[in-house]
C-alpha cells in the first residue's frame, strides 16, 4: 500500500515510557486488554505459543477493530488524551473508557523486541498488519518511525484486533496459570459480557477474574461493600459510589496480596496496601480485599500513577478516600477479631464439650485469673495455634482445674455433690451445705427407720453408743478385720460426734436466718463451704461402707 504510517515520538520516549517502565508481562498485557474493552471487545484470549523454542504471546479481541484513519491517528499517536478530546466513551457509548495517557503501547516493548498487529473492522474486506520492531525504533533518523504497513483480504463479519508479540526478552516460558492469576489482579470489569481467558500453548483455557482469588480462600468472614458496613461507614461513603469486597481469611495471606487493592473503570489503580494504617496488628495479615472507585478517575485531574499502581493522594479528592478507607480497615480489623474470637471459642467448647466462662468462672481460688488468662490465649484472634495445640492446651488446663475444680479436687461424695453442687456454682454456700446435710440425715432416716425427729436426734440415734454397737456400726468391717478395741472405740465415737458436730455447727446456726442475709453477710464463704461438705463426704463415705446390703432401703445416690 502507498498510505505511509508514521510513528510520532520524541527522542528517549518508547526506552522510558515504554521499555524500562513496563517491564512485567501482566502489566504490558493489562495495557491490551484494556484497549479491547474500549473497543467494546466481549471476549479476550491471551495465547501462549512455543514452537520449537520460539515463544510468543498473542492477545486476541473481538472489539470493533481499527482503520485505518484509526491507526494512524489513534493507536500510533504516543500521550494521545481520549478523554480530553471528549472520548470518554467507547464506540457504542455503553462503557467509559479505561485508556487515557495513550502509553499503553509503548509497554509492548518492555516483553518483546517485534510488535505484528493486525485489525480489521467489521463490514469492511480487508483486514490490516502493521510490524513494529524494537530494533528499528532505536536506530530511526529523527523523531519519526515508519512501520511496515499491508493488508489482506478477510470475510466482512469479521471484527477484532489481534497483537502478538516475538522475540520475548524473557528466558523462562511463561506459566499460563500465574499470569492468569496476575492479570485477575489487574482487572476487576463488572460488565457480565466481557471475560478474558489465558491458553497455554496445550490449548488448556483458565479464566481471568479478580474474585477467584478470594473465592479460592478459606475465609473467616467476609463483608460486601457497601451492603455489609456498618450504618455509619455506609452513611459516609465518598460520592456514595464505593462498591468492593473485603475479606479476612482463616490463615495468613501472602505478603503481596495484603491490604486493599483499589480499581477505577475496572482496571487497577492502586495495589493492595493499606493506606497509612498501622500495620503492627496481627490481624492484617488476614485481610484482603478490593474496591471499585471509578469515581477518582472521572475528574480531569490525573490521579492515577502510569502504571496503574498507585494513587497520588495530594488532592481532596483522594484524601477524602484516604481517610475513609483507614476508617474501614480499622473497623474490619475490629470486626474481624470479634468473629474470629466467637469462633474459636465455640469450635473449642464443641470439640471439648465445655462452657468456657462456666469453667473459669468455677474456679475460686487464686488459680482462677491464671487459667483466665490462658482461656483467652485459646480463643484470641491473634493466637496462630492450631486445633492440634489448642486441644492440648485445654486438655491440660482442665487436668489442673477441672470444671469446679475445688470441687473435683476435694473428691466429694457423688450424693454430696449432687445435691450441693447446683448451690455452690451460684454462689449460695450455705443453700449448698443445708442440702448436703439434708442428703446425709435423711439416707440415715431411711436406714433406721426414724421418723419425725430433728437432725441431731437421728444422727444420735444411728451413731450414738455406749457398752453395744450404734445402729449404724462404722467399726463394723473393722472389727472382723481383727482391730484393736480401743481403735473400733474411736472411730465409732467419731462419726457419731463428727455427725453431731457438722448438725450443730452447719445447718442449725444457719436454718433460722432469711436467706439474702446469710448472701451479704457472706455467713458461709465458698471455703468455708467445701470444708464442710469435705467433712460430709467424709462422714458419708463411712456411712455408706457400714451398710451390710445394697436394697431398698440403701441410700440414694
Amino acid at each position: 500500500m502507498s498510505f505511509p504510517l508514521t510513528l510520532q515520538f520524541d527522542p528517549l520516549t518508547i526506552e522510558h515510557l515504554g521499555y524500562k517502565m513496563y517491564s512485567h508481562l501482566p502489566n504490558a498485557l493489562a495495557e491490551l486488554i484494556a484497549n479491547a474493552y474500549d473497543a467494546d471487545a466481549t471476549k479476550v484470549k491471551v495465547i501462549l505459543r512455543d514452537a520449537n523454542g520460539e515463544r510468543a504471546v498473542v492477545v486476541e479481541d473481538n472489539g470493533h477493530g481499527m482503520g485505518l484513519g484509526d491507526l494512524q491517528e489513534k493507536y500510533l499517536r504516543i500521550g494521545r488524551n481520549r478523554r480530553a478530546g471528549g472520548d470518554d466513551r467507547s464506540e457504542s457509548g455503553r462503557r467509559a473508557v479505561a485508556g487515557k495517557k495513550g502509553l499503553g503501547k509503548l509497554a509492548l516493548f518492555g516483553i518483546g523486541e517485534t510488535i505484528l498487529l493486525t485489525t480489521k473492522r467489521q463490514g469492511t474486506t480487508e483486514e490490516l498488519r502493521v510490524a513494529l520492531s524494537w530494533s528499528e525504533i532505536k536506530n530511526a533518523t529523527g523523531t519519526e518511525y515508519h512501520p511496515a504497513l499491508s493488508a489482506h483480504r478477510s470475510a466482512p463479519e469479521s471484527h477484532g484486533t489481534s497483537v502478538e508479540l516475538t522475540r520475548l526478552h524473557r528466558r523462562t516460558p511463561v506459566n499460563a496459570r500465574e499470569l492468569a492469576q496476575s492479570l485477575g489482579r489487574l482487572f476487576g470489569y463488572l460488565d457480565d459480557d466481557f471475560t478474558i481467558e489465558v491458553i497455554d500453548a496445550g490449548g488448556t483455557s483458565r479464566p481471568v477474574d479478580r474474585d477467584a482469588r478470594l473465592d479460592s480462600l478459606e475465609r473467616d468472614i467476609e463483608w460486601r461493600v457497601p451492603e455489609d458496613l456498618s450504618g455509619d461507614l455506609k452513611a459516609k461513603i465518598p460520592n456514595n459510589r464505593i462498591r468492593g469486597r473485603i475479606v479476612a481469611a482463616a490463615k495468613p495471606v501472602p505478603a503481596e496480596q495484603r491490604g486493599i487493592a483499589l480499581y477505577a473503570h475496572g482496571r487497577l489503580a492502586n495495589e493492595p496496601e493499606f493506606y497509612g494504617v498501622s500495620e503492627s496488628s496481627y490481624a492484617f495479615s488476614y485481610l484482603t480485599g478490593y474496591l471499585d472507585v471509578d469515581y477518582i478517575d472521572d475528574d480531569t485531574a490525573d490521579v492515577i500513577s502510569t502504571d496503574r499502581r498507585s494513587i497520588s493522594w495530594d488532592g481532596d479528592l483522594t484524601v477524602e478516600l484516604n481517610q475513609y478507607i483507614q476508617q474501614l480497615l480499622r473497623w474490619a480489623s475490629l470486626e474481624r477479631r470479634a468473629a474470629r474470637k466467637k469462633a474459636s471459642k465455640e469450635r473449642i467448647e464443641a470439640r471439648h464439650d465445655v462452657d468456657l466462662d462456666k469453667w473459669v468462672g468455677s474456679i475460686r481460688t487464686e488459680e482462677r485469673d491464671a487459667v483466665g488468662r490462658a482461656a483467652a490465649v485459646l480463643t484470641s484472634a491473634d493466637s496462630a495455634l492450631d486445633d492440634r495445640d489448642r486441644d492440648s492446651l485445654l486438655t491440660s488446663l482442665r487436668e489442673i482445674a477441672p470444671d469446679y475444680a475445688d470441687l473435683h479436687w476435694r473428691h466429694l461424695h457423688p450424693a454430696i455433690k449432687e445435691v450441693s453442687e447446683r448451690y455452690y456454682e451460684s454462689g449460695h454456700f450455705h443453700a449448698a451445705m443445708s442440702e448436703a446435710l439434708k442428703r446425709f440425715v435423711n439416707d440415715i432416716r431411711k436406714v433406721i427407720g426414724s421418723d419425725g425427729e430433728n437432725a441431731t436426734a437421728i444422727v444420735n440415734k444411728a451413731f450414738k453408743f455406749d457398752s453395744n454397737p450404734p445402729q449404724i456400726d462404722v467399726a463394723g468391717s473393722f472389727a472382723a478385720a481383727g482391730f484393736d478395741g480401743n481403735t473400733l472405740t474411736a472411730l465409732r465415737n467419731g462419726q457419731w460426734r463428727l455427725s453431731d458436730g457438722v448438725v450443730a455447727a452447719f445447718r442449725n446456726p444457719l436454718a433460722h436466718e432469711e436467706e439474702m442475709r446469710l448472701i451479704e453477710t457472706e455467713a458461709m464463704t465458698y471455703q468455708d463451704c467445701l470444708d464442710a461438705l469435705s467433712i460430709v463426704s467424709h462422714l458419708y463415705r463411712h456411712f455408706e461402707r457400714a451398710l451390710p446390703v445394697v436394697g431398698d432401703d440403701a441410700p440414694s445416690n
